[in-house]
């Protein structure tokens, strides 16, 4: 299992914000797990600071039995408030199905539109390469699609292929 936590502030407490806009701080952490390393496992799992305000998130996940044309995930938003509880989302899909049709889980699609373009997840079934999201930079602009309220939150995405949960990635944000 691997897990980084960053705590990359973007302004000072008493700086003054004349942008309606602004979104604040965040905090991000990522945390991996494969429950089967026969068939994948983690190369890669951590961020990197690139700037005071800016994270980039590394994954790669090198598969062992391909292809895969059989891929299920749960995703789920919790939100902390003694301990981290489900909020608003939990979703099982099939991955190759939204692949095709992306608009049909909105949320989801707003998060699978933000890391495509640093992934090879970019395409439907089947799989018969390792899985990389690579630099993709995570800061305080990408909550402006989705407003929250100061909290601390959690996705977790659980990977299921061939009806057997393989693996889990949990990303944590802090919004101040």
């Amino acid at each position: 299992m691997a897990t980084m936590f960053g705590d990359y502030n973007d302004r000072e407490e008493d700086a003054v914000d004349d942008d309606d806009d602004y979104v604040g701080s965040i905090d991000i952490g990522v945390e991996c797990e494969e429950f089967d390393k026969s068939f994948a496992s983690f190369k890669k799992c951590y961020l990197k600071a690139l700037a005071r305000d800016v994270i980039a998130l590394h994954l790669h996940v090198q598969l062992h039995e391909l292809p895969i044309n059989n891929i299920t995930t749960n995703a789920q938003l919790f939100q902390k408030g003694n301990g981290y509880r489900p909020f608003l989302y939990n979703t099982t899909m099939n991955l190759c199905e939204f692949f095709k049709h992306p608009k049909r889980f909105m949320f989801w699609k707003i998060i699978y539109d933000n890391f495509k373009p640093y992934s090879n997840v970019n395409h439907t079934c089947p799989y018969d390469h390792d899985i990389i999201i690579d630099n993709i930079t995570l800061n305080a602009e990408m909550m402006r699609l989705v407003p929250f309220p100061e909290n601390d939150y959690m996705i977790q995405l659980q990977f299921a292929a061939y009806n057997v949960y393989r693996a889990k990635v949990k990303v944590y944000a802090r919004i101040f």
